[in-house]
């Protein structure tokens, strides 16, 4: 259950960090948008936030969604890490129903094996290209007990599209985007708006085809729901199943049809109105106008 009253929230900065914007509303309700997201994913398979107890936000930022999960942390114990010290200092320091820490940009986190019984997130698979990717899901693997859930996002067709659509408004050529969308299933853009910005150099833009997730997540899982724009309206939801036994990764990548190049473009229908640069920063979290 969200919070219903408005705590003391982080100041601007850290509020632009993980939301795309300052602003104090959208930052606020978008929390407890996520929070009842996460509940739907779980509700697939019968559980909820109650039915685990010990459950890690991976990438909590400055606590977005860990402010409305004062009620959950009572039968819950809730633990959130995250690259940005600052933001970890002031979810530390106000936010005391969950335990916090900074871990490195990549694994090992400071957790044993086996430790959660649910891990969740949102926006963080949207930043790391596939090297980074595969290091933190083997690491997942490793600290969800076996029988474990994890509800993870990444972007997919309906940014890809936006972002397509971006291009084209900018007088730019997508064909690449597209053919690299269309052949590899995942697009990493380094040249974007978080350059030069608060985050390691590693840390820019991810678009996922639906079929690369299924092909190559499902080494490292179980895949029990995909649900597009599951995430806020806009990112796509995963709901993940830690496999029995020992941590292991499954065989070879299995064979998968990638979407056609006119199947992805015919989903370029709304019009972002902001330039291809700058979209994904601020159309991550969908800001509905505020």
């Amino acid at each position: 259950m969200a919070e219903a009253t408005v705590p003391e929230l982080p100041g601007d900065d850290l509020r632009w960090r993980v939301a795309g914007t300052a602003k104090r509303e959208w930052f606020w309700e978008s929390g407890g948008m996520s929070v009842a997201n996460i509940g739907t994913m779980l509700s697939i398979i019968g559980t909820s936030f109650a039915d685990y107890p010990r459950a890690l936000e991976f990438g909590c930022g400055c606590g977005r969604i860990l402010l409305h999960m004062r009620q959950i942390a009572m039968k819950t114990e809730l633990f959130g890490v995250d690259i940005d010290p600052e933001a970890i200092a002031w979810a530390q320091s106000h936010i005391p129903w969950v335990k916090c820490s900074v871990n490195d940009g990549l694994p090992p986190l400071n957790f044993p094996d086996g430790y959660f019984d649910l891990i969740f997130n949102q926006s963080v698979f949207t930043h790391l290209d596939e090297n980074y990717q595969d290091a933190w899901l083997a690491e997942l693997v490793r600290v969800t007990r076996p029988g474990g859930t994890l509800v993870l996002s990444v972007s997919g067709d309906h940014p890809f599209s936006q972002l397509v659509k971006a291009h084209q408004d900018a007088g730019a050529d997508p064909a690449n985007l597209l053919e690299k969308y269309r052949s590899k299933g995942i697009v990493f853009i380094e040249d974007d708006s978080w350059v030069g910005g608060p985050f390691p150099d590693f840390y820019h833009s991810t678009f996922h085809a639906p079929w690369y997730v299924f092909a190559h997540w499902s080494k490292y899982f179980d895949i029990k729901a995909y649900v597009t724009r599951g995430s806020l309206d806009f990112q796509d939801y995963l709901l993940l199943r830690r496999r029995e036994g020992p941590a292991q990764l499954q065989g070879a990548d299995q064979a998968a049809q990638p979407l056609p190049v006119a199947s992805v473009a015919k989903r370029a229908a709304l019009t972002p109105r902001r330039s291809a640069k700058r979209l994904w920063r601020e159309l991550k979290y969908k800001l509905r106008g505020y």
